[in-house]
């Protein structure tokens, strides 16, 4: 589906201004999309090197004697290491190649496009806009807390049925109510992401119909 630039009455009163972070992660976005295979190695090098320490804290016991270290222990820190680097090398180097193609190389104005759609409405700048409607399949689709929420819902369902175990058992003891805390406040910030995520999955769609509507 193409666009067309289009000038359209702008809902807001200016464009949206980025953060500095915002810019940093505008830069990385259009370095991921030019360069996919360099976003891919340069977060395999940062995984590999943090599983790497990982390894060697959870290997410490057998790494008290440098002259007397067993080889499954070398072997086992090198596999977690080149495991790690897969398991980060690989979603990166497909979200690089998946990012929606534009001519936009401007940091700034590439964040600001973001925060535009991320706002709900059109904004005043044309260009914004239509880098905007540019970036929102993507960010719509993205931004869907069905899509990659689950497994975190899982993880909240098991940690909280694990102590609901030893609260309901034989024996109880009004103690055990505590073992219930992580999981409440799990529960909490899951519902209050959620609910965050959700509002911004909508944000990202009426800005699209708005844009959509506006070109028709």
């Amino acid at each position: 589906m193409s666009f067309q630039r289009n000038n359209p009455q702008p809902d807001g009163p200016h464009a949206p201004r980025p953060s500095g972070s915002q810019i940093t992660g505008a830069r990385i976005q259009l370095y991921a999309q030019n360069h996919p295979a360099g976003f891919a190695l340069r977060g395999a090098a940062l995984a590999a090197v943090a599983t790497t320490a990982l390894a060697i804290v959870a290997a410490a016991p057998s790494l008290t004697d440098p002259t007397n270290i067993p080889g499954w222990t070398l072997v086992g820190v090198l596999v977690a290491a080149f495991v790690g680097a897969l398991l980060v090398a690989v979603p990166m180097y497909f979200h690089g190649r998946n990012l929606p193609e534009v001519e936009e190389s401007d940091p700034v104005r590439y964040a600001s496009a973001r925060l535009q759609a991320a706002s709900g409405r059109l904004g005043p700048d044309p260009d914004i806009n239509h880098l905007a409607r540019r970036l929102s399949d993507r960010l719509v689709y993205n931004s869907n807390p069905n899509y990659y929420m689950g497994g975190l819902f899982v993880v909240m369902v098991f940690a909280a049925l694990l102590p609901l175990a030893d609260v309901i058992g034989p024996g109880f003891d009004a103690q055990h109510l505590f073992q219930l805390a992580p999981a409440t406040v799990f529960l909490m910030v899951f519902v209050f992401v959620y609910s965050y995520a959700r509002g911004q999955h909508t944000r990202f769609k009426a800005f699209r119909e708005a844009y959509d509507a506006s070109a028709s």
